[in-house]
């Protein structure tokens, strides 16, 4: 699995112009210099939340079941990563995106941070009709969060 992993990201830092997928989206949406998957997960995060500036994919795996979709974890923080009383300044998403890496089929969830800019979040089990995501804390460790979601629906 995890050689399956490194091979979707590999692929996706070849179709975003080998630039680092992980890298922070800070550009206007229309400089995203050709990835267009992080122009359109900041376009979605900023729906939920306009303050998002920087975003992340964290995890993205291929469904494997039917039609080729992926689910991609990503992540959204206001600019200046300043915690100022709302988690959801921070926060993670679980999206159904089509097979050629460029547009949302479904948006999935989305989850305030259980720990400012603390929270690794990442998905632990997929199957033909669930997903787990859990979040363990970066700095202290622990388990913050374990979530199942029905994403064929």
């Amino acid at each position: 699995m995890k050689i399956l992993n490194l091979l979707l990201i590999t692929g996706l830092l070849f179709l975003c112009g080998l630039r680092q997928i992980y890298a922070q989206a800070q550009t206007p949406l229309p400089e995203t210099n050709g990835c267009s998957i992080l122009a359109v997960l900041k376009t979605e995060f900023q729906k939920r939340n306009p303050k998002i500036a920087k975003v992340k994919i964290v995890d993205i795996r291929p469904t494997v079941f039917g039609p080729s979709k992926y689910l991609v974890v990503g992540w959204g923080v206001r600019a200046d990563l300043t915690f100022k009383g709302d988690f959801a300044d921070e926060l993670f998403g679980l999206f159904l995106v089509d097979g050629s890496l460029s547009r949302i089929e479904k948006t999935i969830d989305f989850i305030p941070t259980p720990r400012w800019l603390d929270a690794e979040m990442r998905i632990t089990k997929l199957d033909a009709d669930y997903v787990v995501l859990e979040a363990k804390g970066e700095t202290y460790g622990g388990s913050l969060l374990r979530q199942k979601y029905q994403w064929r629906k």
